[in-house]
């Protein structure tokens, strides 16, 4: 089989950005093949491989604590595209205002989509681990006040 076409891959990437800014369960997920993994690095971040059930869950826990969530490419940075491999490779940021202040973050994504480029197989995502590592608990500790409420 031939792999997909640029302006395929291109296409799925783009609705996958999509689905997080649309910031529901089902959006960040549109596009995830049914056993699509997640992973997050750096591994000091200790995070565990999640499949979409797991993305279902942290996306709901991520709503008791902000309402909208923007991701998007940094300023003059263009999606890369490896056909051959079915890859693409993003260079991202985020912005969300939190009931602990507002969480912005910088990422590489790094997504491998199924043989016709169609769907999201594994997405492999580097974020900024000094920023996340001090954000985490004070956003878990407001999703837990927030699950009180």
């Amino acid at each position: 089989m031939s792999p997909p076409s640029r302006e395929q891959i291109l296409k799925t990437a783009k609705i996958f950005l999509q689905g997080f800014n649309d910031f529901t369960p089902e959006a960040v997920t549109r596009v995830s093949s049914p056993s699509c993994t997640y992973r997050m690095g750096p591994a000091c971040l200790n995070q565990p491989v999640k499949n979409n059930d797991e993305i279902h869950t942290f996306v709901k826990a991520l709503q008791t604590i902000t309402p909208t969530f923007e991701l998007g490419l940094v300023e003059g940075e263009e999606i890369m595209v490896d056909v051959e491999a079915r890859k693409v490779a993003m260079h991202l940021k985020s912005k969300s205002p939190t009931v602990a202040g507002l969480y912005q973050n910088e990422y590489i994504f790094i997504v491998t989509m199924n043989e016709d480029g169609t769907m999201v197989d594994d997405v492999l995502e580097f974020t900024d681990s000094l920023h996340t590592s001090e954000m985490l608990p004070k956003m878990a500790k407001a999703a837990e006040e927030a699950a009180k409420k």
